[in-house]
């Protein structure tokens, strides 16, 4: 036997889901029973719930920091086409390492 549940949404974005829901031949209920079973089968919610970095960091300081890490990105590929090692991290071991152009790497863990 099936259960009722009731919530309260906005009613704007119930017909929009309605819309796109009915697009694609179903209704609310089959949709909702959807999410339901994604979450189930996640073991929580069928996607990432964070801020974008936008939100977080505001749009200017997003902007920046896209920029700066673009230049990171372009200097290590750089440094690697002359044959020079690179300095990066290793999250896992939580310690700055060296890779040399021959893919040894060297670990600071001191």
């Amino acid at each position: 036997m099936a259960e009722f549940i009731h919530v309260r949404i906005d009613p704007e974005k119930k017909r929009e889901a309605e819309k796109i829901l009915n697009s694609l031949g179903l209704t609310m209920t089959v949709g909702v029973n959807l999410y339901i079973n994604s979450i189930i089968r996640a073991g929580g919610l069928p996607f990432d719930v964070k801020l974008s970095r936008e939100e977080l960091l505001g749009k200017k300081t997003a902007h920046m920091e896209a920029g700066f890490q673009k230049e990171v990105t372009a200097s290590i590929s750089a440094d690697r086409a002359d044959g020079y090692p690179v300095a990066l991290y290793d999250a896992d071991r939580k310690c700055p390492y060296l890779e040399y152009p021959d893919g040894k790497r060297v670990y600071d863990e001191g």
